[in-house]
């Protein structure tokens, strides 16, 4: 049975169109959420290692985008209806920008895939500086 994860970060920015790039563009997802990022039409090819040896590659079909909002897509090999989605909203009170993260884990994997998300975020912190 999947668990419902919402994490959500603060975000150095008040740019929202930066923030729009780094979340549905492949040049944006690449510089934090995975090594290489390829869209064509409604699929989303993620790489994590190096293309040429180990490598690890996923498809996701991108289920709804709404520009500068949120992205939501579906790993086509999953065998139920989780989905995960990055959505952008802005802090009327400090100014900046955030993310909210929405992903489903199984049984016991929920403090992995937080740790992932952890790790993908301060990776986005670091490259980008947002």
């Amino acid at each position: 049975m999947s668990r419902k994860i919402e994490l959500e970060y603060e975000l150095k920015t008040r740019s929202g169109s930066a923030v729009w790039t780094l979340i549905s563009t492949p040049v944006g997802l690449k510089k934090w959420l995975a090594d290489d990022v390829f869209f064509e039409e409604n699929v989303a090819t993620f790489v994590w290692g190096d293309p040429l040896r180990e490598h690890e590659t996923h498809t996701a079909i991108v289920m709804e985008m709404v520009k500068n909002s949120h992205i939501r897509l579906y790993w086509d090999d999953s065998d139920d209806d989780s989905y995960w989605e990055i959505r952008m909203f802005h802090s009327e009170i400090a100014g900046n920008y955030h993310l909210g993260i929405t992903d489903f884990a199984e049984d016991g994997e929920a403090e992995d895939l937080v740790r992932i998300w952890n790790q993908n975020i301060d990776r986005l912190h670091r490259i980008t500086g947002v």
